[in-house]
């Protein structure tokens, strides 16, 4: 004689419940116990994917700015302390506008992502603006010494305001 029960040991039947057979009820049955682990995961949606995916592969792009940048910052650097290229540059403030520069094309970035052209050319104007401005005002103030001395006979006199 043969029956089948519904509990909680024994095998697997055709329904996804578990049976047991019991053939002699006084006989002592042997029981398998099963141990079943899950681990759950919060995976994102789909667009925060592509988000994810888009915002790395942005970031992977600016890091040829970024090189630049410590370029700059670097060549900064060196025209505030290496003579030859202070005589280059001519002013500290250009030197210091250059570091500027580069430091603001190693952060800017990171922090204004997809805008990478932008900022190199923004800090391209900025920088060689500065430059160019102080040049012309050195250049001026040359060309003005020098002919103030040529009417005075050669020897320069400071102006007044």
């Amino acid at each position: 004689m043969c029956r089948t029960a519904t509990c909680g040991c024994g095998g697997r039947g055709p329904h996804g419940n578990v049976k047991l057979a019991i053939e002699n009820p006084a006989q002592v049955t042997k029981q398998d116990r099963e141990t079943v682990r899950v681990r759950s995961y919060t995976v994102p949606a789909g667009s925060r994917m592509e988000e994810a995916r888009e915002m790395g592969a942005k970031l992977a792009s600016l890091k040829g700015v970024v090189w630049v940048g410590v370029g700059l910052f670097l060549f900064g650097l060196a025209t505030l302390f290496y003579p030859p290229l202070k005589l280059v540059v001519g002013s500290v403030t250009t030197s210091v506008a250059i570091v500027g520069g580069g430091v603001a094309l190693m952060v800017l970035p990171s922090l204004v992502v997809g805008n990478e052209l932008l900022i190199l050319g923004g800090v391209a104007v900025a920088v060689g603006g500065w430059f160019l401005a102080h040049r012309h005002g050195q250049l001026r103030g040359m060309v003005e010494v020098s002919t103030k001395s040529a009417d005075n006979g050669g020897s320069p006199t400071p102006t007044s305001g």
